[in-house]
């Protein structure tokens, strides 16, 4: 039974109806800034599953209007049945569940076997602010999930199973258990109903005299064992993880720093799911709350893949400011990554497995390894894609200048702008790209028809107009006036252009080209002329001008040098 939609309801920060969508097989990463309610969904979800009998679970202060019920709404789904189940909490009350024409599942109500079923799968739920009792209640907790499993296992052996001999020894003692244990109870009994019997003749006869009324009796009754169940064994189980190291020895793991707790909770749970410990582990729900929280960088990336390897196996949600934790390159996991708003999770990316190529999975692979932070854009307002390192380090200085909320990814390459646009549009996202024309005399014909060729291909992946193309003719560094510059040098040149530290004219030229197209780009400013060397692209007509004429040429030149090589041969 796997949770596919939830809705929060005057709950903290949600006091209108927020609600988030979600598919059966996917990772669920929740983005969005800080205090927009992400850690918020996540703890709504958790408390949905808790079973209360108190009547003040949640404090006052977590209703944002008061006066007004909480509202958890969850719909569950299990192959073709689906589940829409309502549970509210009113202020000095103790919550209680409804289904979806609003009446009471009580315990003669069809759905409530169906929600003990849901109850009982309460998930795995970890977060930066847990105390020593939540983790030793979250080990007790993963640990009577493998005994349950095991305890299932005895009592239905399959026949794959009935041929080992330590595991059908193990199943005839738990059943010599179940039958042995109401024998010795009903032993037990037989003392103490004869204590209770003498007791009720005793009492029936003073409450006789005492109401005058001879027919009053009182009976005190023993209770019966209904025979022995793996929840008795659960009950008298107790479990704890201890971390040893060369300075000590079993140390609870709840006294280790938060890093270390947080991580061993993650590699224990993705260890026994991958040893087949956990049961039902694909309905079993883990909740994250920002799971690189007291990370090293270096712990974070290693997070990354062990999430991406439990999320294969177990319903998996969480919520992050770090982008290393978004990896689109994971081809055999299905993600969904939404931003938190005011009403509704927005979804940004659902992956699917054949949306990229072996070469953008290649190019997306390269990026995350020279730039970890790449995926930022899921975190962005503002998105532009360059192709080089000069408009890299220009354009996050000005947008360092003129505080502009804008994420700049440097793609390195024609064909990984492209893996990139690929994986903007699938969220119909806006953004910029500003890539090399690179339609130099020096290259060749064959060469040139290649860069046309690059060129038109992104221009094929601009899917609507809010989505511009700027080129540089023919790079970047000939756009802003100057020539061709060596890598070496690069950085260099264009760190003294825009921290205007020379007297240069030359290199103020193109400070002043750059802020141009800053303006231009990131600001929207359209009264503003870009020089010729930048071109706002709109239709492939434009790599034609820039092209064909120069192919031309150079086709002409190659067959008359072709000719004269010929003629000089004879």
């Amino acid at each position: 039974m796997r949770l596919t939609k939830f809705s929060v309801t005057n709950y903290k920060v949600f006091k209108e109806k927020f609600t988030i969508d979600f598919s059966q097989d996917s990772i669920a990463i929740l983005t969005g800034r800080n205090n927009t309610g992400k850690s918020t969904v996540l703890e709504a979800i958790n408390c949905f599953y808790l079973k209360e009998t108190k009547a003040k679970t949640i404090p006052n202060d977590c209703f944002s209007m008061r006066g007004k019920e909480i509202k958890l709404e969850a719909v569950f789904e299990s192959g073709e049945n689906k589940y829409e189940i309502v549970k509210k909490y009113e202020e000095e009350s103790a919550p209680k569940f409804y289904d979806s024409e609003n009446s009471v599942i009580t315990r003669s109500h069809e759905l409530n076997e169906a929600l003990n079923e849901i109850l009982n799968n309460k998930p795995f739920y970890i977060t930066p602010s847990m105390l020593p009792e939540d983790i030793n209640d979250l080990i007790q907790n993963i640990y009577s999930e493998i005994i349950e499993s095991d305890l299932k296992k005895l009592e239905n052996i399959g026949e794959d199973e009935a041929d080992n001999a330590k595991l059908k020894e193990l199943s005839r003692e738990y059943e010599d258990i179940k039958r042995a244990y109401p024998r010795f109870v009903r032993k037990l009994k037989e003392s103490t109903d004869k204590l209770l019997k003498e007791v009720s003749y005793d009492v029936s006869k003073d409450l006789r005299t005492l109401f005058s009324n001879e027919h009053i009796n009182l009976n005190v009754v023993g209770g019966e064992s209904e025979g022995f169940s793996s929840s008795d064994i659960l009950k008298s189980t107790n479990s704890s993880v201890n971390i040893d190291n060369s300075t000590q020895s079993e140390m609870p793991l709840s006294n280790q720093g938060t890093g270390l707790q947080r991580m061993s909770l993650i590699s224990l749970i993705q260890n026994m799911i991958h040893k087949n410990l956990m049961g039902e582990s694909n309905e079993k729900l883990l909740l994250i709350d920002e799971p690189e929280a007291f990370l090293h960088p270096e712990a974070v990336r290693a997070l990354s893949k062990s999430l991406y390897s439990i999320g294969q196996e177990m319903p998996l949600m969480i919520s992050t400011h770090s982008p290393i934790l978004i990896d689109l390159s994971e081809r055999h996991t299905s993600i969904q990554v939404f931003r938190v708003s005011d009403k509704k999770a927005i979804q940004l990316f659902k992956s699917k497995q054949d949306q990229f190529d072996d070469d953008d999975i290649k190019n997306m692979k390269i990026l995350n390894y020279v730039d970890s932070y790449v995926n930022e854009f899921f975190f962005a307002d503002k998105i532009l894609i360059v192709e080089g390192d000069t408009e890299y380090i220009a354009f996050r200085h000005l947008a360092k200048l003129h505080v502009k909320n804008i994420h700049i990814i440097r793609a390195r390459g024609k064909s990984t702008i492209r893996t990139l646009m690929k994986i903007l549009n699938q969220f119909n996202t806006n953004y910029d790209v500003i890539h090399d024309v690179d339609n130099k005399w020096k290259y060749s014909s064959q060469t040139l028809k290649s860069q046309k060729t690059n060129c038109l291909e992104i221009l094929k992946l601009r899917k609507s107009d809010n989505i511009r193309i700027f080129s540089s003719i023919s790079n970047f560094e000939n756009a802003i006036g100057l020539d061709d510059v060596s890598n070496e040098k690069k950085t260099r040149t264009i760190y003294e252009i825009v921290n205007q530290g020379s007297d240069n004219p030359e290199l103020i030229r193109a400070y002043n080209e750059i802020e141009k197209l800053f303006k231009c780009i990131v600001e929207k400013d359209y009264t503003i002329t870009l020089n010729q060397n930048f071109l706002n692209v709109s239709s492939p007509e434009d790599y034609d001008y820039l092209f064909d004429e120069l192919i031309k040429q150079k086709i002409s030149g190659e067959e008359e040098s072709k000719k004269k090589e010929e003629e000089n041969v004879h």
